[in-house]
């Protein structure tokens, strides 16, 4: 956090594990800021199990971004997001709604989800995204570990006969369009 060359966006992928979703967050991160100059860094942190593991595939679906950034692995990913966020990164995990009992540290409630619009991001303060896997979503620890949830409005509609049987985006676009709203607060 007190290091002016590391990032202070962090996209973290717990246990994304197709290589294409792999390889596009790459690339949005790398395009958003994850290697160009002038433009705020984005770190990128996975799950060393149970993760898509670098590839050709996943190479191939992030244009090339694979090799030209650091990806960072961690073997316990609601320790590192913990100790993150006692050194004062907001966590936040990215859902269509809270996850079944989680509590809000600040207010002893029940956690809210707020629509990506209602985050202050412009106080710049460090902060890791946290994208669960495609087929569950953030594990229950790692769920604990955010201090915070949001998500992008239209992914809460209640009426379940104008869904369509789609009731989330894809964790690429989800990441991507949430990078893109932390960054673009800056320009």
């Amino acid at each position: 956090k007190d290091d002016p060359s590391s990032p202070s966006l962090w996209l973290c992928l717990d246990e994304v594990v197709d290589p294409q979703n792999f390889g596009a967050l790459l690339r949005s991160a790398y395009f958003l800021g994850g290697g160009s100059s002038g433009k705020r860094n984005i770190g990128v942190m996975v799950c060393s199990k149970n993760s898509a593991p670098p590839s050709p595939v996943v190479s191939a679906a992030s244009a090339g971004a694979l090799e030209l950034c650091e990806v960072y692995s961690t073997s316990n990913l609601p320790r590192t997001l913990n100790a993150a966020k006692s050194d004062g990164w907001r966590i936040l995990g990215a859902a269509a709604s809270v996850p079944y009992g989680m509590i809000d540290e600040a207010t002893g409630e029940n956690a809210k989800c707020l629509d990506l619009h209602e985050v202050d991001v412009s106080d710049s303060k460090p902060t890791i995204l946290v994208l669960g896997s495609e087929g569950h979503g953030l594990r229950t620890l790692v769920a604990r570990s955010c201090n915070g949830f949001i998500r992008i409005p239209g992914s809460h509609v209640s009426d379940t006969s104008t869904q369509a049987g789609v009731d989330s985006l894809n964790v690429s676009v989800t990441g991507g369009i949430m990078l893109w709203h932390f960054i673009s607060s800056e320009a």
